[in-house]
């Protein structure tokens, strides 16, 4: 993913609109093919949440101390902001989206692939979700995860091996192809 350049950035974090104008062109689209999945491809509660995130951003960028890309700072906010509004009784989505990078030769295959990955996300908590598509779909990288979920890059993979021999237990009859974690 390309960055804002470090001027830009600098200008934004000073309260210049126009930097933080560039700063959300830039990142939106990326926040939205974040936050859509996790909102359970519901067009409205993700465009609400790419917002929450981008005034949690707004109010707290002055804190963004480059210890890390702005993208994964980003995704980080995201993530506790989606996160935050699950929890709220009135917030039912889950992520669902990640079938969409099945990949298959045969139309049948696909939808029953889709069918599979619906299940097995519908039983997994919101938190094991994340986890799963995050690393399995966009395939970033644990220290990454660790960054954005405040756990340890260890404990993380450790949860993700556990995950994935739960899945295969619990589908003995599918063939997965979930790497090793």
């Amino acid at each position: 993913m390309q960055e804002l350049d470090a001027i830009t950035l600098k200008r934004a974090i000073k309260g210049d609109r126009h930097a933080f104008k560039k700063l959300y062109d830039l990142y939106a689209p990326f926040l939205w093919r974040v936050l859509f999945p996790m909102a359970g491809r519901d067009m409205e509660t993700a465009q609400d949440l790419v917002q929450d995130t981008f005034i949690r951003v707004y109010r707290s960028l002055h804190q963004f101390r480059g210890e890390s890309a702005l993208s994964t700072w980003l995704y980080r906010i995201a993530y506790t902001t989606a996160m935050a509004s699950a929890r709220k009784p009135h917030n039912h989505y889950r992520f669902q989206s990640c079938t969409e990078s099945v990949r298959a030769t045969d139309r049948a295959d696909v939808y029953n692939d889709r069918q599979l990955a619906d299940r097995i996300l519908a039983d997994l908590s919101a938190d094991d979700r994340f986890l799963l598509v995050a690393r399995e779909i966009d395939d970033m990288p644990f220290e990454d995860l660790a960054a954005i979920t405040g756990q340890n890059a260890g404990a993380l993979r450790t949860r993700l091996h556990r995950l994935k021999e739960t899945i295969r237990k619990s589908y003995p009859q599918e063939q997965f192809a979930l790497s090793e974690a």
